[in-house]
């Protein structure tokens, strides 16, 4: 009881008593800038084996650094970082976990370059149905593996060298990866992935709406027998979807195709299809009701019964509009479970949290 006091006064009542103030530029003048922002959070879950427990939720700090070189070019530069405690482990060592780490070049006609751990071009289509507060994002292939797509490349992925720019109404991103060893695709699972490398293209079809398209692709090499996988198969990803965005409505699909991209909780690599889809209205009195559908189902029969299948029921009230809120979700799971041997049918989960962004 003592450790649940102490974290709620931290991850709750000090969020809340922070002022708007903290959104601020460290350092700015006509050509240089150097900003810090993140975001705090204290969140309740509940567990399909029925136990819950407070933890900081998505709490994260960033830092991020622009120079000029000239009217059309500059440097820049970020880094994020995420912290991870609970009520059971709060007297532990920090669990600080690097988030995104990268530099690079910015020109205002030939685009942008960068190098390291960043967002992938996959998720400039994925961000469109990736928006739960804490339930969903489990269709669309961009969080797969134990690190949730940072070897991969299709979430924050490592060393990753992207090019973006935009023509007109269009977007487009390329990637490239090179190889990356023992990378842990499951608790016991690993392999060796070749070079890899995707794009995403998107397309301003109407006002507020875009269309757009994804594809990623690694290779394996010296893989964990038994786990569905060999030397030499490729890890492929597709993705497209559409969204619909104002000041009030943010209405989105994805579909997802997948040849051995996914791991089943079973350890398993298999093939999949997958759907997601995002819906919320923001109401001008700070109420903001939110529906969040995934749907991914095997289609090799590999994973053994892997099915995720989820409707999830939020509702949030925003003090200030997406810097201050609170908010719940409830998640009505109509998916599987491994319980060590076997699937079984899921439970249904809820959580709570508190954020402020800064």
């Amino acid at each position: 009881m003592k450790n649940i006091t102490k974290f709620l006064l931290i991850g709750s009542i000090s969020v809340a008593s922070m002022p708007t103030a903290l959104a601020f530029d460290l350092y700015k003048d006509a050509d240089t800038e150097l900003s810090f922002s993140g975001r705090l959070q204290a969140r309740y879950n509940t567990y399909q084996d029925g136990s819950s427990m407070w933890d900081t939720g998505s709490t994260r700090w960033g830092l991020y650094a622009k120079q000029g070189i000239n009217a059309d070019l500059e440097v820049v530069a970020g880094s994020e970082w995420t912290v991870t405690a609970n009520e059971e482990n709060y007297d532990d060592d920090p669990h600080v976990h690097q988030r995104l780490l990268y530099a690079g070049l910015d020109h205002d006609r030939y685009g942008k370059l960068i190098f390291g751990q960043q967002l992938s071009v996959v998720w400039d289509v994925a961000w469109w149905t990736d928006l739960g507060r804490n339930y969903g994002s489990r269709a669309f292939g961009m969080y797969n593996y134990a690190d949730f797509g940072e070897v991969s490349g299709t979430g924050r992925g490592e060393k990753a060298l992207t090019w973006r720019n935009e023509f007109g109404d269009w977007k487009l991103g390329l990637q490239y990866q090179g190889k990356r060893s023992d990378a842990k695709l499951a608790p016991g699972v690993k392999a060796d992935l070749g070079s890899g490398g995707g794009a995403s293209l998107s397309y301003s079809l109407a006002e507020h709406v875009e269309v757009g398209a994804a594809y990623y692709q690694n290779r394996y090499n010296d893989t964990t027998p038994g786990y569905g996988i060999s030397s030499g198969d490729d890890a492929q990803l597709w993705l497209a979807g559409i969204l619909y965005l104002d000041d009030k409505w943010h209405a989105a699909m994805t579909l997802a195709q997948n040849k051995n991209w996914e791991v089943a909780e079973n350890g398993q690599v298999f093939d999949s299809q997958g759907v997601q889809a995002y819906l919320y209205h923001h109401f001008e009195n700070g109420l903001r009701p939110t529906f969040n559908y995934n749907w991914l189902e095997d289609t090799d029969g590999r994973s053994g019964g892997e099915k995720r299948h989820t409707y999830i029921y939020g509702l949030e009230y925003h003090f200030m509009r997406e810097k201050f809120l609170v908010w719940g979700e409830y998640q009505n799971n109509h998916g599987t479970t491994w319980s060590g041997s076997s699937y079984e049918d899921s439970d249904d989960e809820w959580t709570a949290g508190i954020r402020y962004y800064f």
